[in-house]
């Protein structure tokens, strides 16, 4: 299973990473954060505990960066989406009450072993994150500003 997750964090650091640096985000896997004159937006890439699969979620604060409640006294280098009620899952789709996705890349710690595939086929997964990051995270990032 290992092998599984290490070869997702290559593909990520090599396809996801790069886009998220081109838009001025910071930090490393799995926690980034990106400051703009107006708001604070958060990116946490968290794994399946049992392995085989993550989610990106993206969360948003005003220029302060800070969550209501929980973790209001923590620098923003400290905070992650996971800090933030509101947030968005990458690939959700709300309008289809589809809140909860996650990117599937090799089997669970109680699923059937499987050989590790080819290089592209772990690429493709983390072009579909910058895709659906493309396609989400800004409009949703700016919509939800403050709305920690």
């Amino acid at each position: 299973m290992k092998d599984h997750r290490t070869a997702i964090l290559h593909a990520l650091k090599d396809v996801f990473v790069p886009v998220l640096r081109q838009r001025g985000f910071k930090g490393s896997l799995p926690h980034f954060h990106r400051m703009l004159p107006d708001r604070v937006d958060y990116l946490t890439v968290q794994f399946y505990s049992s392995g085989g699969s993550f989610v990106v979620e993206i969360a948003s604060a005003g220029p302060e960066g800070k969550p209501r409640g929980y973790g209001a006294t923590l620098p923003i280098q400290k905070l992650n989406a996971s800090f933030f009620r509101n947030r968005l899952r990458l690939g959700s789709d709300l309008t289809v009450g589809k809140s909860d996705y996650w990117y599937v890349f090799g089997p669970r710690s109680y699923d059937s072993p499987e050989p590790v595939r080819s290089l592209e086929y772990y690429r493709a997964i983390a072009l579909r994150v910058v895709q659906d990051f493309e396609r989400q995270a800004d409009h949703w990032l700016l919509a939800n500003a403050g709305a920690a």
